[in-house]
């Protein structure tokens, strides 16, 4: 397990009319720019400290002032458990499981067995080349460890995390896709 931490933040908008508030859905920060917070659904940035993510919550502001309502903001460091590391090759993504956490900017990984879903049949119409599937986002695979798979270093760079096999993304589950419209 590789863990990483992000920074989650919650956001409170108050009227400034009548004073009403509303508490918006947790989201996670991914950058400071200007005067601006940018923050995400889902995590974008992380950290490899708990003490590198609050230094920059320290940085960050507490609130906005807008013409018709006012913003407030909280933040909270969340640790981020990874044990996969999907590899993405084109619009295909393959399931790779964390094995070994050799530094914060190398781990080393194996890949997953997935198995496609029997119950899943490609629903392909006329168009594209040969045809096009309108269903494929609807494919669901069963993941299961492949202990005799060969083991590899995927290392972190300026670009991401990458290996001999091309491009990999955390993740905290296993992850297969197949673009039948490749």
């Amino acid at each position: 397990m590789f863990i990483r931490y992000a920074i989650k933040v919650f956001e409170t908008i108050i009227s400034r009319e009548d004073g009403r508030k509303a508490d918006c859905e947790p989201r996670y920060f991914s950058d400071f720019r200007g005067d601006r917070l940018i923050t995400d659904s889902h995590v974008v940035q992380t950290f490899e400290t708990s003490e590198e993510a609050q230094a920059i919550i320290d940085g960050l502001p507490v609130g906005r002032c807008g013409a018709t309502y006012n913003e407030k903001y909280a933040y909270e460091v969340e640790p981020i458990h990874y044990s996969y590391c999907n590899m993405h090759g084109w619009s295909d993504v393959y399931p790779f499981e964390i094995i070994r956490v050799v530094s914060p900017k190398t781990i080393e990984v194996r890949a997953m067995i997935a198995e496609l879903d029997e119950d899943f049949k490609p629903d392909i119409i006329p168009g594209g080349f040969s045809g096009h599937c309108v269903n494929q986002n609807k494919q669901t695979y069963k993941y299961r460890s492949c202990p005799e798979g060969q083991v590899m270093k995927v290392r972190l760079g300026k670009k991401g995390w990458k290996s001999a096999m091309g491009k990999h993304v955390l993740s905290t589950q296993p992850r297969k896709f197949y673009d039948y419209n490749f």
